[in-house]
């Protein structure tokens, strides 16, 4: 069981990864959809 154990500062930092990781796939995400919208008002003129 104790090599399982990691310690504060790989734990945080672990955690920390992940979210920035899914906050860039959100992003990413956002930023086609937003470019679709855009495009499909644009042909509508």
């Amino acid at each position: 069981m104790s090599m399982l154990y990691i310690g504060p500062g790989m734990g945080i930092t672990s955690i920390v990864l992940i979210f920035l990781i899914a906050g860039i796939v959100l992003v990413a995400f956002g930023y086609i959809i937003w470019l679709k919208i855009k495009n499909m008002f644009k042909k509508k003129k």
